[in-house]
């Protein structure tokens, strides 16, 4: 019986210790600065959205599984999405869980969930790829969302400035026990997409 108190206490102690723990650097994470540097390996219906935009052949209606998608209401994305988190402080910052939002000027284009492990030392700058892999069905039959993205694509075909403003929103949560408790806000990172980024790539 002391032994069960006693491992009882024990396994308390450790659950207590580490949710501070996570809690301490969840809000180091708010302090830290963030950079979405590049979105890579985008696809959509399994197409390759950057090859397409380098022979000027890309837009909504030219990938005829994205035909198929709209009717049976899936429309696979994936992408690679690099941001880039400084550590200003003297305490490591980490994430074990968290919920994701893209916006597209604002609207939302899709969101998903990410369960993997992410840390960043004191005082220093990391690099995370972070994999996106979700059905954006939903988002695309939103007018403003299609009409945001077909615009951008013709200015890129026609090599005339346009930009678009991308921001990745992020909601850390920690574990306690088999539980998720989710951080109250977002952490936001936004970049603005320049269509002349894509002006001068050329097909080997």
């Amino acid at each position: 019986m002391k032994n069960t108190a006693l491992f009882s206490i024990l396994l308390f102690l450790f659950v207590s210790c580490n949710i501070g723990q996570q809690a301490k650097e969840i809000k180091t994470l708010t302090d830290c600065q963030y950079s979405l540097k590049d979105v890579t390996n985008i696809y959509i219906s399994g197409t390759d959205v950057v090859e397409t935009i380098k022979r000027n052949e890309f837009s909504l209606g030219s990938i005829p599984s994205l035909a198929l998608g709209f009717i049976s209401k899936n429309i696979p994305l994936k992408a690679d999405l690099s941001v880039e988190i400084t550590n200003p402080t003297d305490n490591s910052a980490a994430i074990n869980y968290f919920d994701y939002e893209i916006l597209l000027n604002e609207h939302l284009f899709t969101e998903g969930t990410i369960d993997q492990r992410i840390k960043i030392d004191a005082n220093s700058t990391t690099q995370v790829v972070i994999p996106l892999s979700t059905n954006v069905y939903k988002f695309l039959i939103n007018d403003s969302v299609r009409n945001n993205i077909e615009e951008f694509l013709r200015s890129v075909q026609n090599q005339t400035e346009a930009s678009a403003l991308i921001t990745l929103r992020i909601k850390p949560a920690i574990y306690v026990g088999e539980n998720i408790v989710k951080y109250p806000g977002f952490i936001d990172v936004k970049k603005e997409l320049s269509s002349s980024l894509f002006n001068n790539l050329s097909v080997p």
